[in-house]
Parts: C-alpha cells; sequence; structure tokens
C-alpha cells in the first residue's frame, strides 16, 4: 500500500499557497485601479493617492499570507496552512467577483 508521506501533502500545500499568493498580489495590484477609477473623475491626485494606498495594503497583506504560510509549514502545522489556502482562495474570489462587478457597471439593462 502507498501512503503519501504528510511532509509531502505540507510541502505540495507551502508550494501551492506561493502560487496562490503570487497570483493574488499580482490580480490585486492590476485589479486596484480599475476598481477605484471609479470614484471621483475629477481628482486626479485623490485617485492616484487611494491607488497606493490599495497598493500599500496589498504588500501588508501579501506578507501577512506568508508569514502564516511559512509558520504552518515549518512548524508542520497542516491545519494552519488549510486556513491559509482557504483564506487566499477567499481572497481571490472576492477579487474576481468585484472584476466582473466592474466590468458590469458600464452597461446599463
Amino acid at each position: 500500500m502507498n501512503i503519501i508521506s504528510p511532509n509531502i501533502l505540507l510541502l505540495s500545500l507551502f508550494v501551492l499557497n506561493i502560487l496562490l499568493v503570487l497570483l493574488d498580489a499580482s490580480l490585486g495590484y492590476h485589479l486596484a485601479p480599475r476598481l477605484l477609477r471609479s470614484t471621483d473623475p475629477d481628482e486626479p491626485e485623490l485617485q492616484e493617492s487611494a491607488v497606493r494606498t490599495v497598493r500599500g495594503l496589498l504588500t501588508v497583506l501579501v506578507v501577512l499570507y506568508m508569514f502564516f504560510n511559512c509558520l504552518g509549514y515549518f512548524r508542520g502545522n497542516g491545519l494552519l496552512l488549510l486556513i491559509v489556502t482557504a483564506v487566499i482562495v477567499f481572497d481571490l474570489g472576492g477579487q474576481l467577483y468585484l472584476r466582473q462587478r466592474s466590468g458590469r457597471k458600464g452597461e446599463q439593462p
């Protein structure tokens, strides 16, 4: 009987989380200006400041994701890795939902 080692499962989740964090960060980096474009077109300085703020918060979020990802992997805590995976997937789903809604915003029924 071939049983997969728990270390292989932890490593797989660790690598998957790294890839998901990279995808999440790139989506968030490019999606932030699109979402904030509709705030107030008459104030470009305010819009640029808002984009910089959101991108700065994105950096903090990525650091937290990676911290807990590394903490879960190096302590051998599979549950923490699963929680981090679920949070990242939820975040990605929210970003995709907002992207879809912002694309439909211009259409009038």
